[in-house]
Formats: C-alpha cells, structure tokens, sequence
C-alpha cells in the first residue's frame, strides 16, 4: 500500500508539473510569437526547441516553418515527450520530431539547424554555459541561436505580504539553476561568440483569474520535501505560509507581477 501510494503521488506531480507547462505555453505565446517576427523565422527553416517538455514552442515553429521546413523537440524527460507526442497530432501538427536527450551533450550533429530556441531551460540547470555552448554548435553558420528566460526580480506581490518573502526565498534557494539568469542571457551569447546579438524583456500582470497566479504556491508545494531538507522553513512555517499567502492571493485587489521574461539572440557568425 506504501508503494501504491507514493506512486499515486509521484504520478499526481508530473501531471501538475505537465498542467503548469501547458499553461506556461499560453502565458508566454505572444512574446514567442514577437521573438520569432524579430528573428524573421520563416518557412523552410529547420528549427529545435530545446527543453521543449510537452509543448514548448513547437507549435508555434511548425506552423512558421511550414511543410516544408522541419521542426525538432528535445527533452530529457521521456514522460514529457510522451504528453508532447499525444498533443500535436490534436493540433494538427503531426510532423514535429521529438527526441529525448541531454541540453549539454544532445547527441545531434553540428550545424543542423537554422534556430536552437530554448524557454525557461537555463534557468532550472547548473551547466547553462555548457548548454548554450551546444544550442551554438547545433545551429549552422549564420543561423541564430535564441534565448528566453526568466530573472524573479520582478516576482511580487502588491501590498506585499511575509509569506510571499518566505516562500519565494525557499523556492528560489532550493533552485537546480539561476533563477536571476535572464540579466545573463545576452553574456552568455556574446561570451560564446555569437555576433548581432539582441535583447528585449517582457513582464505580465497575474489576474485573479490566471492560474498563473499562484504558481508561488504550487512551486513551493511541489518542493515541499526539498524545502524541508534545505532548513529553509519547517514544516509548520511551510503550511502557514501557503495558508496566509493563498487567502491574500484570493484577494482581487492584491496585484501579482510575474517575473521578467529576458529574450536574447544571435546568430552563428559564417565563417565559424
């Protein structure tokens, strides 16, 4: 029965983690939709998304790109392609590859592809310079290489209130990568040598009616066992915080920032 249970959990989880990803998908398509105008990804492309988990931005690469294009997804996480694979054919895009593989060592060979896209990768793993190191060698000569990101700077609450403080902290200290990376994500392209390098930034309001919204309070409870190990908050302080910080979420007249979504990108220099 023990084992029956923490399988039950386990499965109730990666469904959540699945739910949010699907649901950040929608958050951040128009500032996909705008990155891709800028970058001028058209039909006939050959496009990866890299840590596309069960959407990402496939959708939106297949449709640029066409018949005539070809579009990849990779992830590390074969219940994530799993999700993805049953997805696309409903939406009509039953042509995207998908493949499981590692951001740093993807096992692809080098200059494949026009755009290597990644969103909100970087930020949850520790070798993001060696991941963009291959995002760069999987792209061919005067192809671009396109960043999105989060930095939690912006990450707020309006009146604020100390289970917000607590439970941020907590989230952001047990964090496999660098949730602040987003300020970096240009660096990081000019470090590697890419050339015409750019940068924007995005930032949303979180309604009352966004799931979105509490994602604070989803976050820390999917982190729950990490937070605890990590001395950040016992047990206890944990369930008061996410009690207090819900009923003030609950509120229509507490505002909620969401976090800077930085989008850099550049291109491949021809001669490399």
């Amino acid at each position: 029965m023990v084992t029956n249970r923490a399988a039950e959990d386990t499965l109730d989880v990666e469904d959540a983690e699945r739910i949010r990803l699907l649901e950040q998908c929608e958050l951040h398509r128009m500032d996909a939709e705008l990155l891709f105008d800028r970058i001028g990804l058209e039909h006939g492309w050959a496009a990866l998304d890299l840590g596309c988990g069960p959407l990402g931005v496939l959708d939106i690469l297949a449709e640029r790109v066409g018949s005539s294009g070809a579009v990849v997804g990779l992830d590390r996480d074969s219940r994530m392609l799993e999700a993805a694979a049953a997805s696309l054919p409903a939406r009509g895009l039953p042509g995207v590859a998908l493949l499981r593989g590692e951001a740093t060592a993807t096992g692809l060979p080098g200059h494949s592809f026009d755009l290597v896209h990644e969103r909100l990768l970087l930020s949850d793993i520790r070798r993001a310079a060696d991941a963009v190191a291959e995002m760069i060698r999987l792209a061919r000569p005067g192809g671009y290489v396109a960043l999105q990101d989060k930095d939690v700077i912006s990450w707020t609450c309006e009146p604020s209130h100390p289970a917000w403080d607590r439970l941020k902290a907590a989230v952001v200290a047990v964090a496999d990568g660098d949730p602040y990376i987003g300020r970096r994500l240009p660096g990081l392209l000019r470090d590697a040598g890419l050339v015409d390098v750019e940068v924007d930034v995005h930032a949303h309001l979180w309604r009352p009616t966004e799931s979105y919204r509490t994602v604070l309070l989803r976050l820390a409870a999917m982190n729950r066992d990490r937070i605890l190990a990590a001395g950040a908050l016992t047990g206890s302080e944990l369930d008061e915080c996410l009690r207090d910080l819900e009923a003030h979420l609950a509120s229509p007249d507490t505002i909620v920032l969401c976090w800077t979504l930085f989008q850099a990108w550049g291109r491949r220099p021809l001669s490399a």
